[in-house]
């Protein structure tokens, strides 16, 4: 499958658990324009792991067009995630090896 997928990168886990990470590859659409505005509407809309009581969020468009970085503020803390438009470009096939 070729096309436009809007990523989503977030933190993960708890305490010492924690981790940056991939957390949501989805199509967007077949032209730059329309992924562009599903991407938009991800970062006002997405419901990342944390925080847990959401109060308060903020979208900040990045310089790369369709990328976005979005702080949402918990009860406690403010915990960020970033929004990205990709184009796929490559799908190496599947080997069939298992490891």
């Amino acid at each position: 499958m070729s096309g436009w997928f809007v990523i989503v990168e977030e933190q993960t886990g708890n305490g010492e658990g924690r981790q940056w990470r991939v957390t949501n590859v989805a199509p967007a659409a077949e032209t730059e324009e329309g992924a562009q505005e599903l991407a938009l509407r991800t970062a006002r809309e997405y419901q990342p792991e944390h925080p847990w009581s959401p109060r308060r969020r903020r979208v900040y468009r990045l310089a790369t067009p369709g990328s976005f970085l979005v702080a949402v503020e918990g009860r406690t803390a403010t915990f960020h995630f970033r929004v990205s438009l990709g184009e796929q470009i490559y799908d190496e096939p599947e080997t069939g090896l298992t490891r």
